[in-house]
């Protein structure tokens, strides 16, 4: 496949113009919430949701009959949401340590989603590509579904920022001034939970951290107010995403581990030219 063909396969085959949308959608929603993940030091907690989200799908795979795309986000949905509700709960002001928790919590519910799709999904859909992504599976009603999730996402993360930013590096500040910081903690992790299940198809439940850490950790490096961070955070993952699913359809890639591997290397790149620049 030529370098031109890879480009304008994207307007000529309806599940590529799909896929496009799609990725660009779910690109701009994490360079927005990627920069907060890594200031509050929630990388593990991505992690942790995200592969809550074997246990949702394995439901969802064993109750729908036709394997809708919207049935089975709701059900997923729904399962991870409970679960992580519970986790947001126990980490909120908690004693123990988050890492503990938040590794109980990952290992527990992942095992649980593979006992149940191996018991009684059997062969039914395609895990494989809810894990590691596969743009073959969007329809249109996931196109709408990251839509409005971008939407709300947008306001609620940049109105508030000011708060956002208090709450993450003063919390104990926050509260005493009146802030419901509480609130915050909670929309935090409903907001990850929408995004970590929008995006299962593109980028998978096992990669989608990638998408989520990356562009923050650029935007945080290399921004130097958090007007620059937000942008740097977003521009780059859009630039990556787009990038990953280009070079996903040129080589026939898997799109999840492309989108992957490529903002990993560009942000290795980038920290290389920087040092490379001040030696």
């Amino acid at each position: 496949m030529s370098l031109v063909q890879g480009m304008t396969d994207f307007f000529q085959y309806d599940f590529l113009f799909l896929a496009l949308i799609g990725t660009l959608l779910l690109s701009l929603a994490c360079g927005l919430i990627s920069p907060l993940i890594i200031a509050k030091r929630y990388a593990f907690m991505g992690a942790a949701v995200s592969h809550s989200t074997i246990l949702g799908l394995s439901l969802a795979l064993s109750l729908v009959p036709d394997t809708a795309s919207v049935n089975i986000f709701l059900i997923t949905l729904g399962v991870t949401l409970i679960m992580v509700l519970f986790l947001a709960s126990a980490t909120f002001r908690q004693r123990l340590p988050s890492d503990s928790l938040i590794g109980i919590f990952f290992t527990g519910s992942m095992g649980l989603g593979v006992i149940i799709h191996s018991s009684f999904a059997g062969q039914k859909g395609d895990l494989m590509g809810y894990l590691f992504g596969n743009i073959l599976l969007l329809d249109k009603g996931d196109l709408f579904l990251s839509g409005i999730l971008l939407l709300l996402l947008i306001p609620i993360i940049l109105f508030p920022l000011k708060r956002w930013l208090y709450i993450i590096y003063d919390e104990e500040g926050a509260i005493v001034s009146g802030l419901s910081v509480k609130f915050f903690h909670y929309l935090f992790f409903i907001l990850l939970t929408f995004l970590i299940v929008s995006s299962l198809k593109i980028a998978g439940a096992v990669l989608v951290n990638t998408l989520l850490l990356v562009p923050g950790v650029f935007g945080l490096k290399f921004g130097k107010n958090i007007k620059q961070v937000i942008l740097y955070s977003v521009s780059f993952s859009l630039i990556g995403s787009m990038l990953g699913l280009y070079l996903a359809n040129l080589k026939n890639f898997p799109s999840g581990a492309t989108l992957a591997v490529v903002q990993l290397t560009l942000l290795l790149f980038s920290l290389g030219l920087q040092k490379m620049r001040r030696t």
